[in-house]
């Protein structure tokens, strides 16, 4: 019976964390389609002449990253000025720390030698090669990250990274962990839009990413309290503290 209940349990987890996956790849798509081929669909189309990005809206222009935005490269800080007590500035050696959006710092360093600033997209260069956060603050920056400071409409840029980062995927390097350059990241190709129709495609994509974000929470929610009630059931059973045949209606 027991093993029969974690199987049921298990099964559910499953079909969740497929949903989860296929939520996903469904936000993907919305966010390249939207930041490759805008959101009018009757728009006059050109060839961009970049294989994995195809055509785009003949009045956009394809740039690299190094155009339209400043990138620095995090470089690490001596061990002596590093500290988990609050001196100095909050420091992110890499991707660690990283959350849905913003950082949550551990470290903090007296004399760091590259910082973000508020606003900065935080690119991981090391693996995940590609991870994304927002610097909601001034940050000390280690050899794990880059800051972008865009000269465009940050956000666009945020949700424009989301997609063309899958073109870091033939740039990895390093046979003990995946990386890349600072100079992978400038040349980084970009599509930009005119700037009010970065703000459409801004605001689009606000909505319906919140909304599936939302869908996605509450899935890992549901997966976090199944998993919890599993080992319950198990333990419980186990030393003999439940009829197993109470937990059979709650699966029904």
């Amino acid at each position: 019976m027991i093993i029969q209940l974690a199987s049921e349990i298990d099964s559910l987890i499953a079909d969740k964390e497929k949903l989860i996956e296929l939520l996903e790849e469904k936000r993907q798509a919305i966010i390249t389609e939207a930041v490759t081929k805008g959101l009018n669909p009757n728009v006059k189309m050109k060839d961009s002449g970049v294989e994995w990005i195809g055509e785009i809206p003949e009045h956009w222009e394809i740039t690299r990253l190094k155009y339209i935005a400043k990138v620095v490269m995090g470089q690490s800080p001596s061990s002596d000025d590093v500290n988990n007590i609050g001196i100095g500035s909050p420091f992110l050696q890499g991707n660690a720390e990283f959350s849905e959006m913003y950082p949550e710092a551990k470290l903090y360093c007296e004399r760091p030698n590259k910082l973000s600033s508020e606003g900065d997209i935080l690119f991981s260069v090391r693996a995940p090669v590609g991870a994304m956060n927002i610097s909601d603050k001034t940050y000390g920056i280690g050899r794990g990250l880059c800051a972008i400071q865009t000269k465009i409409m940050n956000k666009f840029t945020w949700y424009l990274l989301k997609h063309i980062k899958i073109e870091l995927n033939s740039k990895v390097k390093g046979s003990t962990f995946e990386a890349v350059t600072i100079e992978d990241i400038k040349n980084l190709i970009c599509i930009v839009p005119p700037l009010v129709e970065q703000r459409e495609i801004e605001k689009h994509l606000d909505s319906i990413t919140l909304e599936i974000n939302s869908l996605i929470i509450n899935l890992k929610s549901q997966i976090l309290k199944l998993k919890e009630y599993r080992q319950s059931l198990i333990y419980e059973a186990v030393t003999g503290k439940i009829d197993v045949r109470n937990y059979k209606k709650v699966l029904s």
